[in-house]
């Protein structure tokens, strides 16, 4: 059995294309992976519009949950179309297949030590959709086997980094690194300060749980994906203190 997961910011229509132009190539001429099971695996497809950071983030906080061998396909890609190249990442066992715009990175060092090979082969590929016509196709041929080395050359990835936080006179300062859909601000801290905390002047409650709040207030926990955040028990913690991805904020100790 072959995993193959997708990462995108496409909404629904586009990955079916993909998975598609996958499941030909593997099964032309009736090769060996045509009697081979393919399990496809959806990890978001609603990444918010070009926010590599966001995929980066998510993409870091699932696939330690995935077996060796599995094939992640990432595609949050502001210049597609452009000089910008594609990869094959190897880590861990496991290969990514993306842009080369930081998307692939934290992820696959999270594994282990990266090898990233360039790739270098052409499949007539439109301006405007490599995620079907460059990394879908490569996917394929990893799948069936072929070396992250045969696609292209070896080269050094362009990294992205969530930062770290900074211990001020006055607290700690972090950087809000991604929001889910219930509004919780994940923040680049592993660790929750032991002092208690208040922000923009609201003390933030530590609970291991969002239902040791009471209802609409403001916590602070540490998250299934390992990093701090803050929440809002039956509420959102980005619309109660207006903040967003990127935002630099200050936990002030009390």
């Amino acid at each position: 059995m072959k995993i193959i997961t997708l990462l995108t910011d496409f909404g629904s229509f586009y990955p079916a294309q993909m998975k598609g132009v996958i499941l030909s190539r593997l099964m032309e001429g009736g090769g060996a992976m045509a009697k081979e099971a393919v399990t496809f695996v959806d990890i978001a497809h609603d990444i918010p519009p070009q926010d590599v950071r966001a995929g980066a983030f998510a993409l870091l906080s699932s696939v330690r949950f995935f077996p060796a061998g599995t094939i992640h396909i990432a595609v949050v890609d502001p210049g597609v179309g452009t000089s910008r190249a594609g990869l094959v990442v190897e880590s861990g066992g496991q290969l990514f297949v993306g842009p080369d715009n930081g998307l692939l990175l934290p992820a696959a060092k999270a594994l282990g030590v990266p090898r990233a090979h360039r790739i270098a082969c052409g499949f007539g590929a439109s301006s405007t959709f490599h995620g079907r016509d460059i990394f879908a196709p490569v996917a394929a041929l990893l799948a069936e086997g072929q070396s992250p080395a045969s696609i292209g050359p070896r080269m050094r990835p362009k990294e992205i980094a969530f930062g770290k936080p900074k211990k001020t006179e006055s607290g700690v300062e972090a950087t809000i690194i991604y929001v889910d859909r219930f509004g919780n601000l994940i923040l680049n801290l592993r660790k929750i300060p032991a002092f208690d905390i208040r922000l923009k002047g609201i003390k933030l409650k530590k609970a291991r749980t969002y239902a040791e709040g009471r209802r609409i207030e403001p916590l602070i926990i540490s998250g299934s994906h390992g990093f701090a955040e803050i929440a809002v028990n039956q509420g959102s913690a980005a619309e109660a203190f207006r903040l967003k991805v990127g935002d630099r904020i200050l936990l002030e100790e009390i």
